[in-house]
């Protein structure tokens, strides 16, 4: 009688064994997905079509529904999403028993949901794994404050655009930890941020780099990759657009000269704001002292300008950049085309201030370039809030918060750059065509512009002043 029960004792406990062994295995429904989304319409409709195209998969497959969210649809009060940190204790806590992975990405990553489980049945979920397609840093970057670059054993840091996965068990020791750690104030590259902060100098995780996470879909093998975002593409043309450049006196000969000789070819309209008339450029004063760096005060009064007087109502969209500010004004034409004019839109490379804590505001990191529909414009000028405190203070925080308290958002797009090209990975440059690069430090900017921005058909037109 005991050597049965024990017999039925063994049996259960093997029983048991597999099945924990089956759960720890992936499947659609132990895949929790977060599209890093935007609230921005175009850009929450390619969301959307990324989430139909699971579900569409998980029915064709015979596989369970996944979970899926689309940040900016269901945590729209959460600031910094786009950083991951204040997403961490959330999933942590709604996921905690009822997932083995969370895969993070963008409205513009395609999964392959059956080759996707296939994968992550190879690991074990209740290990601490995180996986994607690494990037690296070929020397010490201004973006990624100068950290120190491993020959040997170089650091690695995730494509959001191919996506990413951290398993749940990883994910519930990096939200406990993130609890009670010190938060930076400034976002600036939030996948250089989350590795490192997931590495913690060594003692935390490494990033898990595979080859099926791709950038591009050029192997059957690929589980992500990047598709080609699509949109309905509106009329537009470069004499729908605007371009103000703010510049100095001192920049009168050589950064003055870069833009005429590069990207301001191809521009039909177009105007050099200074602290200094020079008619042989032309450039306008504004009656406004230049400063050493922050130019609020240049920056309202040239959107104040350009909307008083009327010549916003010739125009489609309004474009600020700096004198060091390289651009491809076809590639800029292009994206703009996927959006609607008639709404307020603020379009840019996206920074954050003390959103990774879930608070703070996003702003559009000047040097890259900042695009405002017509409509933003006019709420911009005609609000009271949106105002400099001095002169000098910082144009994109300060549009920053203006634009959060008008409730318009900043929309980012991956293709503007506040650096140059050596500070960014050469294969994150790689898959999607840059439209703006900024400085001419240690740089040939001229070189820059027609290695990396210059297109054959878009110096048809040449600007006039007005």
């Amino acid at each position: 009688m005991h050597v049965l029960l024990i017999l039925l004792l063994l049996g259960r406990c093997f029983l048991m064994g597999i099945s924990k062994a089956q759960s720890d295995k992936a499947s659609s429904g132990h895949i929790v997905f977060v599209i890093l989304s935007q609230p921005n319409k175009y850009h929450a409709r390619l969301a959307e079509q990324r989430n139909e195209d699971l579900l569409k998969q998980a029915k064709d497959n015979n596989m369970h529904p996944p979970v899926i969210h689309m940040t900016a649809h269901d945590w729209p009060e959460v600031m910094g999403s786009w950083t991951v940190f204040p997403l961490l204790s959330r999933l942590s806590n709604i996921h905690k028993h009822n997932s083995s992975w969370i895969l993070f990405c963008e409205d513009i990553t395609s999964v392959d949901l059956e080759k996707l489980v296939a994968l992550l049945e190879k690991y074990n979920s209740s290990k601490p794994y995180f996986i994607g397609h690494g990037l690296m840093d070929n020397e010490p970057t201004i973006i990624h404050h100068f950290d120190t670059v491993e020959r040997n054993s170089p650091f690695l840091y995730p494509a959001f655009n191919t996506g990413f996965v951290i398993s749940t068990s990883l994910l519930k020791k990096i939200a406990v930890r993130w609890r009670k750690a010190p938060h930076h104030d400034f976002s600036i590259d939030a996948k250089h941020e989350l590795a490192k902060f997931i590495w913690n100098e060594g003692k935390g995780y490494r990033l898990k780099s595979l080859p099926e996470f791709c950038l591009l879909k050029t192997t059957k093998d690929c589980v992500t990759w990047i598709s080609a975002s699509s949109c309905n593409r509106s009329s537009l043309s470069v004499t729908d657009v605007f371009f103000a450049v703010k510049t100095c006196e001192k920049f009168h000969d050589d950064r003055v000269q870069v833009v005429r000789d590069t990207w301001a070819k191809g521009v039909v309209h177009m105007k050099f704001f200074s602290n200094k008339n020079d008619p042989a450029i032309p450039t306008y004063d504004l009656g406004v002292p230049n400063t050493p760096h922050g130019h609020c005060a240049k920056t309202m009064a040239i959107l104040s300008y350009l909307f008083n007087d009327g010549l916003t109502s010739n125009y489609k969209w309004i474009v600020i950049a700096d004198d060091d500010t390289l651009l491809s004004v076809s590639r800029l034409l292009q994206l703009l085309r996927c959006y609607d004019h008639t709404e307020p839109v603020a379009v840019g490379e996206r920074y954050g201030y003390n959103v990774a804590s879930g608070d703070g505001y996003d702003y559009i990191t000047g040097g890259g370039g900042m695009v405002f529909s017509l409509p933003a414009v006019k709420k911009i000028v005609n609000s009271p809030v949106c105002d400099c405190p001095t002169d000098d203070a910082p144009d994109d925080m300060i549009l920053g918060q203006c634009l959060q308290f008008l409730n318009i958002p900043v929309t980012h797009t991956s293709q503007f750059h506040q650096a140059r090209p050596s500070d960014y990975s050469v294969e994150y440059l790689s898959f999607l065509p840059p439209v703006s690069f900024h400085k001419h430090w240690m740089i040939d900017p001229r070189a820059v512009y027609y290695q990396w921005l210059h297109d054959e058909n878009q110096h048809s037109k040449s600007h006039d002043e007005l």
